[in-house]
């Protein structure tokens, strides 16, 4: 027995003991990576559930908010529909015209009575042939200065009298509710700034569908319409009646004619004035070359003593012929020869018969096309036929225009300096005084040139000696040109930024804040020139090495 308590079913005790222990370390373990697996389980499904939970409120809330959003779009998708609804009910098309350059064709301007209706009607009825997809108001607005284009448009026949402007501006504004006629009285910028200030206006306007725009002749519009131009849903429209400066189509905004309409050709007192660009282009006449010099016919003159008293009087003597013939240039007399004598100023009356006397050698002048040499032929006293002839020195050579600009192609003004205190002072004041309300005209005292002519409503008569115009041009020189630094004038009498070395006026200062190109106040370097160009030569010279 005691063999068999030491074998069981052939194997030690001990051994199935040491395997037990084994087996059961093993079980333990297995159990533990259980109970390890379970509890990760348990916690993967408690955050799982927590989160569920919070999805679940998620959605509850984004269930809300997408039925309030679905409200509030619907609302807005009315909403809109009403606006639309009355922006499309409040649209119109706005026609501008600067009246000062673009002219109604003069069979309106000379009806009296239908005239000015029938421009209305003729001009809608243009704009809605120009691609108006549906019929809405058409509004037109006429920009000008009645009494300077009436006094313009009588004087080239067109109308018999200044009236007639005035009754044409009346029954164009009160034949359509949305028609005027305003004038904007004297200034030349008056007409200007009121269209540019409605072409901003109506362009940021939302029921204005299409902007008409009638200023092809002024080139002072290319910088307001230059920010436009480019536009996918530009909506303006250039009208040309004369033809257009070249810098508008430049542009390339559409160009429409409506001939029907409007003047295609400038007033005869009025003269189209070439559009100025770079570069620069000598619009002189070629010189000519001098021809030959002509001989006056020969004229047998009666002996000196035939002479009646009457014609004595009546003919100058050699030296008054003389002055008459060349009063302000210098007259060299051949010498008399022996057998003449000269002719009295009055003599006792001869009884004897008057005998033939031929006329008076008139005057023959020939000049040159280049201003050079001119022959003055006068008669002379004597038998012998004696001439004076009268040499004109050649005018002097035209002295050279420049202009100068910096690296912004800005126009750049030479330093200006205060008048000295003279008695010119107090004269040019007086006679400022005297001529008022006139106001002394910038071209004639300046220039020495007033293209208006007999048109002009400033003072031309009063004379400025030379130190007044010099007190004149400094006055000039505070004004700001109209076309600020890209004005392209040789001639041009004002400035293109503020004339003053260190200007603190700020605000009272009219080059400080200006509408199209800001402040005129240049820093040192941009008042160094860059190019410079010469009237008359195609190309700048370039500065740039010279004020490194």
């Amino acid at each position: 027995m005691s063999t068999l308590s030491h074998v069981l079913n052939g194997r030690e005790p001990a051994g199935l003991v040491g395997e037990a222990i084994a087996r059961l370390s093993i079980y333990q373990q297995l159990d533990g990576e259980r109970d390890n697996l379970i509890q990760a389980m348990i916690q993967k499904i408690n955050s799982d559930a927590k989160r569920i939970s919070d999805l679940e409120l998620d959605l509850d809330d984004q269930k809300k908010s997408r039925v309030e959003y679905q409200s509030l779009a619907r609302n807005l998708e009315v909403d809109m529909q009403r606006w639309q609804s009355r922006l499309n009910s409040g649209a119109f098309v706005v026609v501008l015209i600067d009246g000062d350059g673009a002219k109604f064709r003069d069979e309106f301007l000379r009806d009296h009575e239908q005239g000015a209706a029938k421009a209305a009607w003729k001009l809608k009825e243009a704009v809605k042939e120009a691609g108006l997809t549906h019929d809405m108001p058409i509004l037109v607005r006429v920009y000008a200065n009645v009494g300077d284009l009436a006094r313009s448009l009588r004087m080239s026949g067109v109308i018999d009298y200044d009236d007639n402007l005035h009754t044409f501006a009346e029954q164009f504004t009160n034949t359509h509710a949305d028609c005027d006629f305003i004038n904007v009285g004297k200034g030349k910028e008056n007409a200007d700034s009121k269209i540019r200030r409605l072409l901003d206006h109506y362009y940021k306007n939302a029921q204005c569908q299409m902007i008409f725009i009638a200023c092809c002749h002024d080139n002072g519009y290319v910088h307001d319409l230059r920010q436009y131009a480019g536009a996918t849903d530009c909506k303006i429209k250039l009208i040309e009646t004369t033809p257009a400066e070249p810098n508008f189509r430049a542009l390339e905004l559409p160009i429409l004619r409506f001939n029907s309409v409007f003047r295609s050709e400038p007033l005869n007192n009025e003269i189209k004035r070439g559009a100025q660009t770079f570069p620069f282009r000598n619009r002189s006449p070629p010189q000519l070359n001098p021809g030959p010099i002509a001989r006056p016919s020969q004229t047998t003159l009666a002996p000196a003593d035939s002479v009646s008293p009457e014609q004595e009087q009546r003919w100058p003597t050699p030296s008054t012929s003389s002055a008459i013939a060349s009063p302000v240039q210098t007259t060299n007399t051949l010498a008399s020869t022996p057998n003449e004598r000269p002719q009295p100023v009055s003599s006792p009356r001869d009884n004897s018969p008057p005998q033939p006397v031929a006329p008076p050698r008139t005057p023959n002048v020939i000049n040159s096309g280049n201003g050079g040499t001119s022959i003055s032929y006068a008669t002379a006293g004597g038998t012998a036929d004696h001439q004076n002839v009268t040499v004109k020195l050649a005018k002097p050579k035209k002295q050279p225009k420049y202009a100068y600009y910096n690296d912004d192609k800005y126009r750049l003004d030479p330093p200006t300096q205060h008048p000295p205190r003279t008695p010119a002072q107090t004269t040019y004041q007086t006679k400022f005084q005297a001529i008022k309300p006139l106001v002394f005209c910038n071209d004639h005292y300046l220039k020495g040139r007033c293209k208006r002519g007999v048109n002009c409503d400033k003072e031309h008569e009063v004379e400025l000696t030379p130190a007044e115009v010099a007190i004149h041009r400094y006055k000039a020189r505070t004004s700001l040109c109209p076309q600020g630094p890209l004005c392209t004038d040789y001639d041009c009498y004002l400035s293109h930024h503020c004339p003053r070395p260190l200007c603190n006026r700020n605000d009272l200062c009219p080059f400080y804040h200006t509408a199209n190109w800001g402040d005129l106040h240049y820093t040192k370097e941009q008042l160094k020139p860059v190019t410079k160009w010469t009237e008359g030569v195609d190309f700048p010279e370039y500065l740039r090495n010279e004020y490194a």
